[in-house]
């Protein structure tokens, strides 16, 4: 039924009649997706995305248990809800479907309201699913996106999720730091008990959650990189704290130009101090010297040589005194 809005529901199931029968069922408000065998069924339900699955057990080749395991554990389907069918009425039958995966069990002679009903509560169940995790993974997309490194943090210290920018930052392949502890991978070992601690605290809220502050990170390559890091917390219906998002920009080059105009500065009030006393006391010492000589010399040819030597210390102190006062003027950042 091509371009069809109506729900798939996959039928899987041996003996045709079978399907047929589940197809007179449902084909009113349904569009009926046909397998025959466990192989069929595992391909159908990852082409064609049906909203449910209705699965014989009793099948040669791969049995109803093993094809639920293998859809429940495929990232492509694992969230398609499964009802297992089959002429077995026994509980260990029913235990053994659930435990592979299965969301419904109904016994053959399948009962035709009792189906309908299981198809339409799962299928509304898929919807909510669905849109959840459409708007998780939109989440998702906004966080990697993000120009800051983003991540999730539980209350036992476990990254649950870090975003692209973040990985890029710190060196990590893309699942490389989920499930380990922030404060044992990211954290320096200096600091690294006196953090724990204070995120026990702020998860006991024996301490509120810091708004921004700076610290250091560990990079995966050993390097440390200094962010301005902001923390939010995350509360159960409890309104208990269960996790931390955490937010961090890399401001490691800025912090180096503030260092670097800090020295700059400092350099130049040495450099001020050094004009003003350690050369201008000496060359006005030698100005006022050449000035005695020049009043006690006679000789012509003596006098023309001690005044060019008084003009080149006059053009030296202008020099000094420029260079003084330019310093003086120049803003410190």
């Amino acid at each position: 039924m091509i371009g069809s809005d109506l729900d798939r529901v996959l039928v899987v199931d041996d003996e045709p009649a079978i399907v047929d029968l589940m197809e007179l069922y449902l084909k009113t408000d349904y569009e009926i997706i046909r397998a025959y065998n466990g192989k069929e069924a595992l391909e159908k339900a990852r082409s064609e995305k049906p909203s449910v699955i209705i699965l014989d057990v009793m099948m040669p080749d791969m049995n109803g248990y093993e094809v639920c395991k293998v859809l429940k554990t495929s990232v492509e389907t694992q969230f398609i809800p499964i009802i297992m069918v089959t002429a077995l009425s026994g509980k260990d039958e029913k235990i053994k479907g659930l435990e592979s995966g299965a969301d419904e069990f109904l016994s053959k002679p399948v009962n035709r309201l009792e189906l309908v009903t299981r198809v339409k509560s799962l299928t509304r169940i898929k919807h909510l699913q669905d849109r959840i995790l459409a708007e998780r993974n939109y989440a998702y997309q906004c966080i990697d996106v993000a120009g800051v490194l983003m991540l999730v943090v539980d209350r036992e210290q476990k990254i649950n999720l870090i975003n692209r920018t973040g990985n890029e930052v710190l060196g990590y392949d893309e699942f490389e730091l989920i499930g380990q502890n922030m404060f044992d991978v990211l954290a320096l070992q200096e600091e690294r008990e006196k953090e724990k601690e204070k995120f026990r605290d702020i998860i006991t809220k024996k301490i509120e959650t810091p708004h921004l502050f700076e610290r250091k990170i560990l990079k995966k390559d050993g390097g440390t990189i200094i962010v301005s890091w902001s923390e939010s917390p995350i509360y159960d219906s409890d309104g208990n704290i269960e996790a931390l998002i955490c937010s961090g920009k890399d401001i490691t080059e800025l912090r180096m130009k503030d260092d670097l105009l800090l020295n700059l500065n400092e350099m130049r009030e040495k450099f001020t101090g050094v004009l003003n006393q350690g050369l201008m006391g000496p060359v006005t010492a030698i100005q006022d010297y050449m000035q005695v000589l020049l009043e006690q010399e006679t000789e012509t040819e003596n006098i023309a040589y001690i005044e060019k030597i008084m003009q080149n210390i006059s053009t030296m102190t202008e020099t000094l005194k420029n260079a003084s006062a330019y310093l003086d003027q120049r803003p410190e950042n």
